[in-house]
């Protein structure tokens, strides 16, 4: 085994892109319950209550709901310009930009399928105001409890044509990959419809679906993470309450990865994820975990199927 480069310590922003700015910034900031952090241009930023940076999320008016770019945070300096020097090596890279509202100068890179994304090491620490400050020095802020309030951002779930390329790309990046969906997972010949990887100790901070209707750089779901089962539960009350509709049933289990979760669609069609007792992995040499699609890997306890019978993605 080879040592995994360590260019990225973990998952710091993402941008979606919405048709109805106005009613998504509602959804998050009183629904699910993040802090607004800023507004710039047509965008909107976010963070949840446990969170030291300025953002965690932005959102963007545009013509349609889908991913803006994912932000890493480097592991250090040196870090940033070695993952730097690796884009380039692939012929991934972009290029550096200035930044953005909370973080510094960062390199765009493109992933195999079209997905944009951005490492960077300086970053704008929050700071509460009086009325916010928590009396545990290690929090960055009072949680408000308004909404669903998450504590942190968890993971990101894209779509990919190829879910071998963009995997063995972020493996490249040092990522690990933890657990992986197979259409039969004892037929080394069989497509790989699913892949979760990690560059920290959560289940996974990224992960790809098979896309099925030829477009690069698709979106699946965000996902934000609360500190119990019974916080999720509690959380679809509040989403029936709000006027919302849970997508694919639930709350019920992942079987893959173990996190306790419901979906919901945002106004602009952005699928928000909530989620609660994920496994968390400390072992170098863990898995990787290899699942065949009749093992129903999405959904523990039900039936509730995101693909078809050949892998097709249907919700």
């Amino acid at each position: 085994m080879n040592k995994n480069p360590h260019f990225i310590s973990h998952l710091a922003h993402v941008e979606l892109i919405t048709p109805k700015l106005e009613e998504s910034t509602e959804f998050f900031k009183e629904v699910i319950g993040l802090e607004e952090s800023g507004r710039q241009g047509d965008s909107v930023y976010f963070r949840a209550w446990g969170e030291h940076y300025h953002h965690s999320l932005k959102l963007t008016a545009g013509p349609e709901a889908g991913l803006g770019h994912i932000g890493w945070r480097a592991d250090s300096p040196a870090a940033l310009e070695e993952a730097v020097a690796y884009l380039e090596s692939t012929g991934a890279g972009w290029g550096w930009i200035e930044g953005d509202l909370g973080h510094g100068r960062a390199y765009r890179f493109e992933s195999p399928d079209g997905h944009v994304e951005e490492i960077f090491w300086d970053v704008e620490l929050y700071e509460a105001p009086d009325a916010l400050r928590s009396r545990w020095k290690n929090r960055p802020q009072k949680n408000p409890k308004r909404g669903i309030s998450p504590r942190r951002i968890d993971h990101i779930t894209l779509h990919t044509n190829d879910v071998t390329k963009d995997r063995e790309f972020y493996q490249g990046l040092g990522f690990r990959y933890n657990e992986g969906i197979f259409l039969d997972a004892d037929d080394p010949a069989s497509p790989e419809i699913g892949a979760w990887l990690s560059v920290t100790n959560l289940s996974h901070d990224i992960a790809f679906l098979k896309g099925h209707n030829g477009k690069r750089g698709g979106f699946n779901h965000l996902c934000y993470s609360v500190e119990s089962r019974e916080e999720v539960l509690m959380a679809a009350d509040h989403i029936m309450e709000s006027g919302y509709e849970l997508a694919m049933g639930g709350p019920t289990r992942h079987a893959l990865a173990e996190g306790f979760f419901f979906y919901v669609d945002e106004p602009g069609g952005n699928r928000f994820e909530l989620y609660a007792g994920a496994h968390l992995v400390f072992e170098p040499d863990f898995g990787p975990f290899k699942w065949s699609l009749a093992e129903n890997p999405n959904d523990a306890w039900g039936r509730e199927m995101p693909w078809d019978a050949k892998g097709k993605v249907i919700k």
